[in-house]
């Protein structure tokens, strides 16, 4: 499993980018996972059924439609677990949003559309491999991309 984390402030097309690599990698057959981290908490609304489960202290709530399920789990697990669980079910590609001071391989965005430039590179993140600022790089991230997780290697 290939694990990258895509980090930067607020507004920088960190959910924009991902995006893009997540089309990439599943145009090639690939499974991704996606981990992302978030500042803030959000409630599950108590008034459905899945919220009063919630509510009432239940460690997973699987919520199961067609299609697709949706977990929650409390409390929180730490990054390393929730990993583990995507390296045990053997996904391809797990692609981190945010984490800034975890220490996996990581590419820094640089700009915020809101904010200009940020000092990101300032702050002593450990095991970054490339920077981008995507108002002029969004197409060297990608090459940058399909290198690092050498489909650029693959005949499909």
């Amino acid at each position: 499993m290939k694990t990258l984390q895509i980090a930067g402030y607020k507004n920088t097309g960190k959910t924009t980018l991902i995006l893009d690599f997540v089309q990439l990698l599943k145009q090639y057959g690939y499974t991704v996972a996606i981990i992302k981290h978030h500042h803030i908490t959000e409630d599950v609304e108590n008034s459905t059924d899945t919220g009063r489960f919630f509510e009432a202290g239940a460690d997973y709530t699987a919520f199961n439609m067609p299609g697709h399920s949706v977990m929650l789990e409390q409390p929180e697990k730490p990054l390393t677990v929730q990993l583990q669980r995507f390296q045990n079910e053997g996904v391809d590609f797990v692609l981190v949003e945010g984490y800034k001071n975890e220490n996996y391989s990581k590419i820094i965005l640089t700009h915020s559309f809101t904010a200009g430039d940020t000092d990101i590179n300032e702050i002593g993140l450990t095991n970054v491999l490339n920077r981008f600022d995507m108002r002029y790089d969004k197409d060297n991230a990608m090459n940058w991309f399909k290198e690092w997780s050498n489909i650029s290697n693959e005949n499909v």
